[in-house]
Order: structure tokens, then C-alpha cells, then sequence
């Protein structure tokens, strides 16, 4: 996104998920099967013989119930069109997924008459909030503190 401050070579990422280790290659993850090959994690058909085992970032996030993003779904619009969103975000996750394999969602969850939806990483959570607003208008927020890797956004429409 334009504006946005990236780490520069050598930043060393808050991020508690970040691995800033190189795994044998192939690593296969034994939660989801991803493999470590070329330095990131990818799909493959099955993982070779001998390869080690680890659990992926997006797994280990999983598992500790940790997002790197939030997306609010408030007022009364998002109630008679429920399953229009959610088949919108499941299909932006699967597209995102396609090229990016740790970016997914981790729940979605119905809380007060509001929804929250919690992803793997900041950018899946801003693209979901950003594909709503695109396709139901209303009115969409980003909050992200400096220098915090947890983004959360609120998307409103009564």
C-alpha cells in the first residue's frame, strides 16, 4: 500500500511469528502439510520422503489463537446479506491462499450482533475489509498502531 513503512535489509520483525531462520529444505508442516522448499512455504502434492517436520507460522498462530489482523462487521446490513460476506471473504482467503499459503482465517465469529473475523497476517485481514467495502460499500476503518504489526478493521454499514 502506498505510504506504508517496510522493514528495511536487515530489520529485525516484532512479529513473534516471524522466523528469521532459514529450515532444512524440504520441511514439511505436520499440521497442514505446506512444505519449506526455496526459502518460504509452499504447496506441494505430498511431501518427499525424509523430509523434517516443523509447524508452519500460520499453524503455530493457529494454535495459539494469535491474528495478525481483525476485521469488524457492524450494523445491521451485514445480518440479511450473511452468507453473500462470508462466501465474498472464504473466496478472497482462497484466492490470497493460491499464492500465499500462510495468509488465512483463523475464525469468524459472531459476538454482541457484530462479527469478528481474525486472520494469519495484516495484509489478508486488509484485503477482506477492502473486498467488503468494494462490493457493499459503507463505511470501512483501519487502525494500526506505529510500529505494531496487528492491524484491525472496522467495516459499517446499517
Amino acid at each position: 500500500m502506498p505510504g506504508e513503512r517496510r522493514g528495511q535489509v536487515g530489520w529485525e520483525s516484532d512479529n513473534p511469528y516471524y522466523e528469521g531462520k532459514k529450515h532444512r529444505e524440504p520441511t514439511v508442516c505436520e499440521r497442514c502439510g505446506l512444505i519449506y522448499r526455496d526459502g518460504h512455504w509452499q504447496w506441494a502434492e505430498e511431501a518427499p520422503p525424509g523430509a523434517d517436520r516443523a509447524i508452519c507460522p500460520a499453524c503455530r498462530r493457529e494454535i495459539d489463537r494469535y491474528p495478525g489482523g481483525y476485521v469488524l462487521l457492524q450494523g445491521t446490513y451485514w445480518q440479511g446479506r450473511w452468507q453473500e460476506i462470508l462466501n465474498l471473504v472464504k473466496n478472497q482467503e482462497e484466492e490470497a491462499r493460491r499464492t500465499r499459503p500462510l495468509h488465512r482465517i483463523l475464525w469468524i465469529e459472531p459476538k454482541d450482533g457484530e462479527v469478528e473475523i481474525a486472520t494469519t497476517t495484516p495484509h489478508l485481514a486488509r484485503r477482506l475489509g477492502k473486498a467488503i467495502q468494494a462490493a457493499h460499500k459503507g463505511e470501512l476503518s483501519i487502525h494500526q498502531a506505529e510500529g505494531e504489526p496487528l492491524v484491525r478493521l472496522v467495516w459499517r454499514r446499517d
